[in-house]
């Protein structure tokens, strides 16, 4: 509403100093006033106006106030105070049809920020060494509800997932597997595992699928062996990620294999229009990014000199890929441990003559998991991790997801699995979702009662103090979303939910909803109650949380 007022107001001063033939900008404020007496707005623009219309302060507002009127169709209720101030009390008009337009309008809760702008958020990209673990899935959940803010907010979205399928840590993996598939052979002598090698379970069990098709894998050229070997480890995990992650309820639009870039060479290409930056330059026989003349503690290495590119220089290549498909907003989620990385990816792309707010990074920090009061560690290659498909299964995808964005993506968490299982008002999913699941039970005991139930009946004269109390409430989520999307935080959603279902739980206790001797009232008492379940079931979907009818 205050968005909407603004505009109106803004317009009608225009028009005002059009009429006198001034030309122009007024600024004015509109505030929430701390008195409540005072109305919902308050607005000092009559006072801004009079240097300009030689009028009395008061009878400008008088006529501010008329334009007001006629354009918001009386649903407003203004007086004039001290000097000239004029203050707005919405009427219950407004409040009444802003319900029905929370259930009747799907997009409703949506903005327009992006502009039908194209945004990229490449999130979790976890290397295809193991399983999906609980730090994962803070990343995971985090990047799908970015995508579903952004999405709500006007932008034109992709969701990748970037395949590490290159490189050392492929090598790794490769050698891994082969030497559990001779260990299993009885061949374990001659073939010692790799120092750097993956040592959870699944290798093993990823080397015995392998034998079943290969068995004589170490009679074969070892160089086409590995190949065997790392092509069956890939396929098999990047298969049980997909699975976590559908589960997870996570979706990708597209998997981008960090081996096209070299396929494609498309780190050759993006080297040569680096050069035209005149920032790289040769050192010790490698070649350098002079990141430091852009704020970069140190330069920065794009190929040894043993000829080999570090890691740094195809991850240069895959950001200008997401430049040449046409994206304007690049997003990337990438773990704590990535602290370094941001500084000179934002210096390579500027070299490349890419802006800085086309691109955005957020680091997602360590998630604990507490059980039974004790913190438990998590290490891929060592194979001492919680598998996130454990958590899933320990809490559910709802608490789960709900839970990794109910603190801010910077800020290291502890995830309490014994509250996450609770069914009690102190687990904050379980009450947000007892909130909607209640709205269902009264539109179910209306009907049990014999009280039919006509969605708008009565509504505008059932708007008193608490009902509009509670409308704010929803109405709040609206700024609440684009505000989250404007700043990558989820997690503002996940806090206002919580407000939201305090609100209507009051309501709920301090009212009498359903009356079958005022059905007039009951109706619009339901009306409310059912744009609140609205409300929540939009805020849940942004966090992939269902919205249950029963619990």
């Amino acid at each position: 509403m205050k968005e909407k007022l603004t505009n109106v107001i803004d317009e009608i001063i225009k028009g005002m100093l059009k009429d006198v033939g001034v030309d122009s900008d007024v600024n004015f404020t509109l505030v929430i006033p701390e008195k409540e007496e005072h109305g919902d707005f308050a607005c000092n623009a009559a006072m801004q106006l009079v240097r300009h219309l030689k009028k009395n302060p008061k009878v400008v507002a008088e006529e501010i106030i008329s334009k007001l009127q006629e354009k918001m169709n009386n649903s407003l209720q203004c007086e004039i105070a001290g000097p000239g101030f004029i203050n707005i009390k919405i009427g219950a008009s407004w409040y009444a049809k802003t319900v029905m337009d929370i259930i009747n309008n799907e997009k409703y809760f949506h903005n327009n920020l992006g502009g039908g702008k194209k945004a990229m958020v490449e999130f979790v990209s976890a290397n295809p060494t193991g399983p999906l673990h609980i730090g994962h899935g803070r990343g995971a959940a985090y990047g799908d509800s970015v995508a579903r803010l952004l999405e709500m907010s006007g932008y034109d979205v992709l969701r990748e997932y970037y395949v590490n399928d290159a490189g050392n840590q492929m090598n790794n993996l490769a050698l891994s597997v082969y030497a559990r598939a001779a260990e299993i052979l009885g061949k374990g002598a001659e073939v010692p595992f790799p120092e750097a090698g993956y040592h959870g379970d699944y290798i093993i069990d990823i080397a015995k699928d392998l034998l079943t098709t290969h068995a004589n894998i170490l009679k074969i050229d070892r160089k086409e062996a590995l190949e065997i070997c790392l092509e069956k480890a890939v396929q098999t995990i990047q298969a049980d990620i997909d699975n976590d992650l559908k589960e997870f309820r996570v979706t990708f639009h597209n998997y981008f294999s960090e081996k096209s870039l070299y396929k494609n060479k498309l780190v050759e290409s993006t080297l040569k229009e680096l050069e035209k930056s005149g920032k790289v330059f040769e050192k010790d026989g490698a070649l350098w990014l002079k990141t430091t003349d852009m704020g970069d503690d140190k330069d920065r290495v794009l190929r040894k000199s043993t000829g080999e590119y570090t890691y740094f220089t195809p991850d240069i290549a895959y950001h200008q890929n997401k430049y040449d498909r046409g994206y304007e907003y690049l997003i990337d989620i990438l773990g704590a441990d990535h602290h370094g990385y941001i500084k000179r990816m934002q210096c390579a792309l500027e070299c490349l003559n890419h802006k800085d707010e086309s691109f955005k990074a957020t680091l997602i920090q360590m998630v604990n998991l507490i059980q039974n009061g004790e913190k438990i560690s998590m290490s891929t290659r060592s194979g001492e991790f919680i598998p996130l498909s454990w958590l899933i299964n320990e809490v559910g995808v709802d608490a789960a997801r709900f839970f990794y964005n109910m603190r801010s993506h910077d800020a290291q968490f502890d995830f309490d699995i014994d509250l996450a299982k609770s069914k009690s008002n102190e687990n904050p999913v379980y009450y947000i979702q007892y909130a909607h699941a209640r709205v269902n039970s009264l539109i179910e005991n209306a009907k049990e009662k014999g009280i039919e139930y006509k969605k708008g009946e009565g509504l505008e004269s059932a708007i008193g103090v608490q009902e509009v109390n509670l409308i704010k409430n929803m109405v709040k989520l609206k700024y609440v979303i684009e505000l989250a999307a404007a700043n990558l935080e989820p997690h503002r959603v996940s806090y206002h939910l919580q407000e939201l279902a305090a609100a209507f739980h009051s309501y709920y206790y301090n009212n009498k909803i359903l009356n079958s001797e005022d059905v007039s009232t009951t109706c619009g008492r339901l009306t409310i109650c059912e744009a609140a379940a609205v409300t929540i079931k939009q805020g849940l979907d942004i966090l992939g949380v269902s919205a249950p009818k029963r619990m």
